[in-house]
């Protein structure tokens, strides 16, 4: 059974993904992280398998928000960069 995780992000400058179509504006974002048991093992272990941010339709564009498949190395990079400066 694979294993579901959400939490909430808090990015604090204007961003544009990789694979996304528009900036989005700084806020608070939900992650689900979708991970996947690695057989039988005598302990407990999981590979991800899908990370995705929920992106709410901004201001002035008309529509529901995107699901978007973000990989995790740019989103922890996303999350990083924000600390250092």
């Amino acid at each position: 059974m694979n294993r579901l995780s959400r939490k909430t992000v808090s990015i604090d400058r204007p961003f544009r993904l990789s694979n996304g179509t528009r900036t989005h504006p700084a806020g608070d974002y939900e992650i689900t992280i979708e991970e996947e048991p690695l057989g039988d093992m005598t302990f407990e272990a999981f590979r991800r398998i899908s990370t995705t941010i929920y992106l709410p339709e901004t201001t002035g564009h008309i529509g529901v928000g995107e699901i978007l498949d973000v990989d995790p190395r740019e989103l922890e990079h996303l999350l990083q960069k924000q600390s250092l400066d």
